[in-house]
């Protein structure tokens, strides 16, 4: 199957309002992902909700996310998957976009990860395609290497000779997405080794790529959820072999709780209306001083800088909420030739 960047053009004739907003985005709102479609001129988010059933939002600028157009895209009567539909995203394959979630039986502590098949829109109906792994795993995501083709990265329960031990910790694995519901041979490329890691429980869940200056990168979320110290860590790609955990070098943690935002992490990233400025969505909580895994999470947004010598991202720890911010760079404003939210073809 071949995998391609889309670029567009809008039609110029959309304007949002908006050219400020505050945190949070969304009031209960954990795992979130997000991205922007230039040609329609509307940001669609997606986060982990209690109801039973995926739920979207879309909006013309991240302000009017707070009340945005909202719309059930999936919920299941399968025994096997009705419960837990957790961390849902949405990625363009082919044209044709897909939504990878989490899913468990009632009651039910083993959890897989699921794929939909949708239209030419994130808006459009979805229909279920397929399970992806046979073994616990939760936080599916999509991830392209230039000369490596598409791959599947995800949290799963793996023992690893990078943590010296035989038991079982969520790590972050990878695999060759075949097609968009098929894996290849799996691996693991991170485990919870690090002291900032293992905070409550060892873990490592919730990764998602981010591509800068010809770089390839993967955050995670480490420690256990139900800690302040739940963070984002960084996973840079050397170039080599992608299944290879010798092909990543990890740093830690680039954000985590911060101005009363607690429990920073499970993120995701999207690019300005213009496609000159990467952004990273997540979640954080400010409830519960021990932590929370559970409704009291709600979304945030906030701009990734760069070094000017290395490129390396610089993640800004979380603002106080209610605090004014500058929009993505283009809100308001209409768009010329915009880069996808896909990563390049170099």
């Amino acid at each position: 199957m071949h995998f391609h960047l889309v670029f567009v053009i809008a039609a110029c004739s959309w304007f949002a309002s908006a050219s400020t907003f505050t945190n949070p985005l969304r009031k209960h709102g954990a795992d979130p992902s997000m991205v922007y479609i230039v040609s329609e001129g509307y940001y669609y988010l997606l986060n982990t909700a209690s109801r039973g059933y995926i739920e979207m939002v879309r909006a013309k600028n991240l302000e009017g996310l707070k009340t945005g157009e909202t719309k059930k895209v999936w919920s299941d009567t399968t025994a096997s998957r009705c419960c837990d539909l957790w961390a849902p995203e949405i990625h363009e394959l082919d044209g044709t976009w897909y939504m990878y979630y989490t899913a468990s039986a009632a009651g039910a502590s083993e959890h897989y990860p699921h794929v939909l098949k949708g239209g030419a829109s994130p808006w459009d109906e979805y229909t279920y395609l397929g399970q992806l792994s046979p073994s616990w795993g939760i936080d599916g995501s999509t991830i392209h290497f230039p000369k490596h083709g598409r791959y599947f990265i995800w949290s799963c329960l793996r023992s690893s000779e990078l943590t010296h031990s035989p038991e079982n910790h969520q790590a972050i694995c990878i695999a060759p997405l075949l097609s968009p519901n098929k894996l290849g041979k799996g691996s693991v490329i991170s485990a919870p080794t690090h002291a900032w890691e293992r905070h409550g429980f060892p873990v490592n869940e919730g990764p998602h790529a981010m591509y800068h200056a010809n770089k390839t990168y993967i955050t995670f979320s480490a420690s256990f959820c139900g800690t302040q110290y739940y963070s984002l860590g960084l996973l840079t790609w050397t170039g080599e072999e992608p299944t290879d955990p010798r092909s990543w070098i990890k740093t830690g943690p680039v954000l985590s709780s911060a101005d009363g935002n607690l429990g920073t992490g499970h993120n995701g990233f999207f690019r300005s209306p213009d496609g000159t400025e990467i952004w990273n969505v997540f979640h954080a909580e400010n409830e519960f001083p021990q932590g929370n895994c559970g409704g009291a999470r709600y979304t945030m947004a906030e701009r990734v800088s760069f070094e000017d010598d290395s490129g390396r991202p610089i993640f800004q720890q979380a603002m106080g909420l209610s605090k004014e911010q500058k929009a993505p760079s283009g809100e308001g404003k209409p768009s010329g030739l915009a880069r996808h939210h896909e990563p390049p073809q170099n």
